[in-house]
C-alpha cells in the first residue's frame, strides 16, 4: 500500500505483458479468416466456371441442333418429289446461309477451343 504523501505512479507503468494464450487464440482466427476468404473466393470462382461451362454447352447444343435442322430439311427438298417441294429459291438460300452461320468457324472453333482445353487439363465432359 502506497503511504498518502507518494505519487500514484500507475498511469506510467509498463503494463502486465499479454496472456499468451490469446496471442494463440488471435493468431488462430486470424488463420481462420485467411483460409475462409481463400475458400469463399474459389468457390466464387468456381460457380462462375461453371455458368460459363453451361452457356458454351447450351451453345453448342443450339448450334448442332440448327445444323441438323437445316440439313434435315435441305435434305427432304432434295429427296421429295418436284410436287412437294414446298420451299421456293431465297427459302433455300436463306436455309443454306442458316446452316453456314450455325456451322460456321466461330462455333467450330469455340468448339475446338473448348474440347482441346479440357481435354488437356484432363476434365470429363
Amino acid at each position: 500500500m502506497q503511504s498518502p504523501n507518494s505519487p500514484n505512479l500507475d498511469a506510467i507503468r509498463q503494463p502486465a505483458p499479454p496472456n499468451a494464450g490469446a496471442m494463440r487464440q488471435g493468431e488462430l482466427e486470424d488463420d481462420f479468416f485467411r483460409r475462409d476468404k481463400k475458400r469463399r473466393e474459389h468457390q466464387r470462382e468456381q460457380q462462375a466456371k461453371s455458368v460459363i461451362h453451361g452457356i458454351i454447352q447450351i451453345n453448342i447444343v443450339v448450334a448442332g441442333i440448327v445444323i441438323l435442322v437445316c440439313i434435315a430439311l435441305r435434305g427432304l427438298h432434295l429427296i421429295l418429289p418436284e410436287n412437294w417441294m414446298w420451299l421456293n429459291e431465297n427459302q433455300l438460300n436463306l436455309l443454306d446461309s442458316l446452316g453456314k452461320y450455325a456451322g460456321s468457324g466461330a462455333v467450330g472453333s469455340l468448339l475446338t477451343r473448348y474440347l482441346t482445353k479440357n481435354a488437356d487439363n484432363g476434365q470429363n465432359l
